[in-house]
């Protein structure tokens, strides 16, 4: 239930939601560990009383048919073999034309999203592209990389996965902390900072590529912090992110994730990218919030 995550940023971004996105991407680290979470956001989708009022369901009719998968208006995909296939999308689809005989959205969720193979997720990618008012789809997967950019670009991502600070040099991290901060907080002097500084320290498309890895993993520590015991607890870093970026809303650091994910993605896939222009143009885009 969504109740056991009151302490965290997670509950207070989905009980004040005035309305839902079409489209919710979940990374997690565990799959079964997750389920649970995952079917209590979707339950208040669903549910018109489910964590909206003081005065929860608790255990609605419809809230107990969704916990025994009897629910007519959830449906869950998961892959068939080793990948998820357009014909199961298409089938969910097919489904999903039929409105709603108990007058309540309509909810399908797609475990092992990274699974489908690329008929299946362009056949996704359509679905998603024109949303209807009462569809909402969940996606969870333990790879949100291995999912069609385009896909990501449609969708809330939501992060629940942890981090391991052994992998992570921790100077890169401070630098590209603070390098954030001059963005957010003092954004006329971001851009020649990029320049005169940026530029300099990374200097070819690799080093830029782990420099956005570890924009990501700023990002993901600050929407994670309390999914897990706080991964740089232990080191100064911790007091550098909370003291630089601890005033970001929760929807801002999702906006911000996704911004440095499609910039990555440019960034690896396209070719004679001119990098000045590159940093211009994320500066500015991630500036404008």
């Amino acid at each position: 239930m969504l109740d056991d995550y009151k302490d965290t940023k997670f509950y207070e971004y989905a009980k004040n939601l005035k309305k839902y996105y079409h489209a919710y991407i979940f990374e997690v680290s565990n799959l079964d560990d997750s389920y649970d979470i995952i079917l209590a956001f979707a339950k208040s989708i669903i549910c018109k009383n489910h964590y909206t009022n003081k005065n929860n369901c608790l255990d609605c009719n419809i809230c107990h048919l969704i916990d025994n998968n009897y629910y007519p208006d959830l449906k869950i995909i998961k892959p068939d073999g080793i990948n998820i296939k357009k014909d199961q999308i298409q089938a969910i689809q097919k489904d999903l034309s039929l409105k709603s005989s108990n007058g309540t959205n309509q909810v399908y969720i797609i475990f092992e999203a990274e699974k489908m193979n690329l008929s299946a997720a362009n056949s996704l990618l359509k679905f998603i592209e024109e949303p209807e008012d009462s569809i909402f789809a969940i996606l969870v997967t333990v790879d949100r990389k291995q999912l069609l950019p385009t896909i990501l670009s449609r969708a809330i991502l939501i992060t629940l996965k942890t981090l391991d600070q052994k992998d992570y040099d921790l100077e890169m991290l401070e630098a590209l902390t603070k390098f954030l901060n001059l963005i957010f907080e003092k954004k006329e002097e971001a851009l020649p900072y990029v320049k005169e500084s940026f530029l300099d320290k990374y200097k070819n498309r690799d080093e830029i590529i782990t420099a956005f890895n570890y924009l990501e993993v700023i990002l993901d520590f600050l929407i994670n912090e309390n999914y897990q015991i706080n991964t740089f607890e232990n080191t100064n870093l911790y007091d550098i992110i909370k003291a630089n970026l601890a005033n970001i809303s929760f929807s801002n650091l999702i906006f911000y994730l996704q911004k440095i994910v499609e910039f990555k993605n440019d960034l690896i896939n396209v070719p004679n990218l001119n990098i000045n222009l590159f940093m211009d143009r994320f500066i500015i885009e991630m500036s404008m919030r």
